[in-house]
């Protein structure tokens, strides 16, 4: 003996069996995406590149109007790193056996222009190069420095590679 399902009896298991689901996705309202914090004005992406690949122990200080915190980085290099408007910000890259460099950020005048009516994104990267193949010598101060223009936003971006003799450490005397 052949079973036949007759096509109204089809659809309306269909319909059935679909019904509920449709009536709980329109009684709730789509997600709407998280607010912005109109505080965060500036959203700073990195990736650090040192010549071991391993990212375990790179240390990322941000200091903030005063505030120091540390970003965490990804084993792949990668950090994300939110400020605030108004702010003197200074990004200090530092990992065992690389020069340490230092980059500051001033969000004063990111709102300005067309684009600082929403929230800036800046991507930039980082190379911490070996002490041993420097010479003695280390950075004079921040590496660069990133910034926006007073009226128009855009972005301003300075670099400084300066070089200077070490400080030499004293021997421990015991």
């Amino acid at each position: 003996m052949e079973k036949r399902i007759i096509p109204e009896l089809k659809v309306g298991l269909i319909t059935a069996l679909f019904f509920p689901f449709g009536i709980a996705q329109a009684a709730t309202p789509p997600s709407s995406p998280p607010a912005a914090d109109s505080d965060e004005a500036v959203v700073l992406t990195g990736w650090l590149h040192v010549e071991s690949l391993t990212m375990r122990d790179v240390i990322v200080e941000v200091e903030v109007n005063g505030t120091t915190q540390i970003a965490p980085v990804s084993e792949a290099g990668r950090f994300t790193v939110e400020l605030p408007a108004n702010a003197e910000v200074l990004l200090r890259f530092e990992k065992p056996g690389h020069l340490s460099k230092e980059v500051t950020v001033d969000t004063r005048y990111a709102q300005d222009g067309k684009a600082g009516q929403k929230k800036r994104h800046v991507k930039f990267g980082v190379i911490m190069e070996l002490e041993r193949w420097m010479g003695g010598l280390t950075y004079a101060g921040p590496v660069g420095s990133l910034g926006f223009e007073q009226g128009g936003g855009c972005l301003a971006v300075e670099h400084d590679r300066e070089l200077v003799p070490a400080e030499r450490r004293s021997p421990m005397v015991f």
